[in-house]
């Protein structure tokens, strides 16, 4: 069991249990006041979706996973949320939703040419042989609203492997890695991703940007009007979760995080 301010997490039929990754992603997700539907992408305990019903007052939260969602319903019908929180046994890949989503948010299994472990539970929650990273990016295409945002958290080797499968189908817009203790590197990145159509775009300065921008008049003619492109540079910033004392904290993972943790 694992306690939080205004929940409590029972995970002993879960083959994964609460870690710093789902805690970080759920804390760190860019959910807004806005948001009326979010998605939690192998769910397990259904943390994620209740720290994301906690963080948005109106939202409907639907968390997936393809194991038992027995004991996340559990979990959400003893928290103050769970007539906001639904679960859904069912792999991401067949999951069909009538409305799309605002927010989606996933933990997902990330070894991928690793060997799988003996126990069938563990290896589904952290191979992705389940959800291979291509095929979750198809899904967050297919089940993002627009303007919607997908957030992940995964190992740096394996983040810079799924930024590369996503480039032309969702564009990076934020990313934090993340460090342990101050003297290691990043064994985590945290990344927030938006549909490629949907990054901001900067009007024309006027009928004569086109020549500026050395185009002929026949082109420029043909470009009048036309709304171009700004480069899009993800937001990049760094996050330090201990410091390197004995269980003791920065006041920067505090700050995200005090809102779960008992002892912050």
């Amino acid at each position: 069991m694992f306690r939080f301010k205004q929940f409590t997490i029972r995970q002993d039929r879960c083959p994964m249990k609460v870690g710093t990754d789902g805690v970080l992603v759920g804390a760190w997700a860019d959910a807004r006041p806005s948001d009326r539907r979010i998605l939690d992408i192998g769910t397990g305990t259904g943390l994620i979706a209740l720290m994301l019903a906690q963080r948005v007052a109106g939202a409907h939260v639907v968390g997936i996973d393809v194991d038992d969602i027995s004991q996340a319903r559990e979990n959400a019908d003893a928290s103050p949320w769970g007539g906001r929180v639904a679960f859904v046994r069912c792999p991401v890949q067949e999951f069909a939703s009538g409305e799309p989503f605002d927010l989606i948010v996933s933990n997902p299994p990330f070894f991928v040419d690793s060997l799988t472990c003996s126990d069938a539970g563990r290896t589904t929650a952290r191979h992705a042989v389940s959800l291979p990273q291509e095929e979750l990016r198809d899904a967050a295409v297919r089940l993002l609203a627009p303007g919607g945002r997908l957030a992940v958290i995964l190992p740096t080797a394996e983040a810079a492997r799924f930024v590369g499968i996503c480039a032309g189908r969702l564009v990076l817009s934020r990313r934090t890695d993340v460090r342990t203790t101050p003297r290691r590197s990043p064994k985590r990145a945290l990344l927030e991703f938006v549909r490629a159509e949907d990054p901001a775009v900067l009007p024309d300065a006027g009928a004569g940007s086109a020549a500026a921008d050395g185009l002929d008049a026949a082109a420029g003619s043909a470009a009048a009007g036309a709304v171009r492109r700004a480069p899009f540079t993800a937001d990049c910033s760094e996050l330090v979760v201990g410091t390197g004392a004995h269980e003791e904290y920065t006041p920067q993972y505090k700050a995200l995080t005090r809102d779960f943790y008992l002892k912050f």
